[in-house]
């Protein structure tokens, strides 16, 4: 999934451009349910998230504030986009792709496995090598 295919629904859903440089709360809104989706449907970093809409990653996180606190605020207008987007798009995915989004702790996991393997893999390189010299 691309960046500009969730812009372009996004774009859509809202009946906005949201990538304008504005402050105004609905484009900033909108862009926290654009970098949301970004973040479950992409595997791209927070840079290039913000790079998309012409914003450093600084921006983006700031946004995931501001989404989780849209059922609070009660900004169920946005949720509801949210969700429609969603479901868009794992419909464009098809049930050949999975669901790319992993929360934080999942992603931590994975990348502490890799560590571990990645170290276990050195070690025996290394005995390997010390056995040959």
């Amino acid at each position: 999934m691309e960046m500009i295919q969730i812009q372009k629904l996004l774009i859509k859903l809202f009946e906005n451009d949201f990538r304008i440089k504005s402050r105004k709360r609905e484009n900033v809104y909108q862009r926290a349910v654009y970098f949301k989706l970004c973040e479950d449907f992409t595997r791209c970093s927070l840079t290039d998230i913000g790079n998309s809409v012409g914003l450093d990653h600084a921006t983006v996180i700031h946004s995931r504030k501001i989404f989780k606190n849209f059922h609070l605020w009660r900004e169920d207008d946005y949720l509801d986009v949210y969700k429609e987007g969603k479901r868009i798009l794992k419909n464009r995915i098809g049930n050949n792709r999975r669901y790319i989004h992993k929360t934080y702790k999942q992603k931590y996991r994975d990348l502490l496995h890799r560590h571990i393997n990645l170290r276990e893999n050195y070690t025996q390189i290394k005995t390997e090598l010390e056995k040959i010299s």
